[in-house]
């Protein structure tokens, strides 16, 4: 259970505090050699997609097809402190959507005047939920990493969400990107349009950058929004929602629900 919750603590609060990013980077988004493999890296860093903090652990890999259908994502096959590698043969032509998925439950509680915390799955909670707790307090999380890759040319099946947590429905193609492309996307929260939430979009590289140059984009009232991708490079996009607990009227009361997302794109020079 270990590993479920490191990657899971990555996922959420590296991801709520801005301080580290977690990412999937794929080696190519456009794969057109004849063995259709492509491999995957993941970490959270502070310099975006930088191995300079930690690997993540890939325990919930989830790949589709192009066809809708699941796609066996195989074992991680190199992992160190700073990095996840794992190596990926796409079967047929088109768009794959790969995810790194986590949900859990955090509570704090006092038994008879002590404060305990718990970390991980909601299943573990209600076993583990002590009968004389008091005061308890529990948030339940949700996170999703992902990028697209495509072999030999985009296309497939459209994207159909989960339900589960914040997703991403790209409307138009999410590979093949060059600058000047203009992409729209849709943001669900359990399967529903999201309206106003604030994405943040960054290109990589901001190490050797003064500035982070970071944008922040606004959904409308479909969830939709869309970017116009202004110069090549690597992009990172990121969500994060919450849902204050009823009544809460103190400010250091934990939320309801906390979910987060994550994406990875490539844009190439025209």
């Amino acid at each position: 259970m270990r590993p479920c919750l490191i990657a899971l603590s990555l996922a959420t609060t590296a991801l709520a505090a801005h301080a580290h990013h977690p990412w999937l980077l794929p080696t190519h988004t456009l794969v057109d050699d004849k063995d259709g493999q492509v491999a995957i890296d993941a970490a959270a860093s502070e310099d975006l997609f930088e191995f300079d903090t930690r690997g993540l652990v890939l325990d919930g890999l989830v790949i589709t097809g192009p066809d809708g259908r699941p796609v066996e994502p195989g074992a991680v096959n190199a992992a160190s402190r700073h990095r996840t590698s794992v190596a990926l043969t796409l079967p047929q032509p088109g768009t794959y959507r790969i995810a790194n998925v986590s949900q859990g439950v955090m509570a704090s509680y006092r038994v008879q005047g002590e404060t305990q915390r718990f970390r991980g799955t909601a299943q573990a909670w209600e076993k583990a939920r002590p009968a004389a707790a008091e005061d308890v307090r529990v948030t339940h999380t949700a996170s999703r990493i992902e990028t697209f890759v495509a072999r030999e040319r985009p296309g497939g099946q459209p994207v159909v969400p989960t339900g589960a947590g914040l997703e991403l429905v790209p409307l138009d193609a999410p590979v093949d990107l060059s600058d000047g492309d203009r992409t729209r996307f849709r943001l669900l929260l359990d399967g529903q349009p999201l309206a106003d939430a604030a994405v943040s979009l960054l290109r990589g590289g901001n190490r050797y950058r003064y500035k982070m140059g970071e944008q922040t984009l606004h959904t409308d009232t479909r969830g939709e929004f869309s970017i116009t991708w202004a110069e090549p490079g690597r992009y990172w996009l990121g969500v994060n929602h919450s849902v204050p607990a009823p009544g809460a009227t103190e400010p250091r009361t934990p939320p309801l629900r906390r979910a987060s997302y994550a994406a990875t794109f490539e844009v190439r020079p025209r």
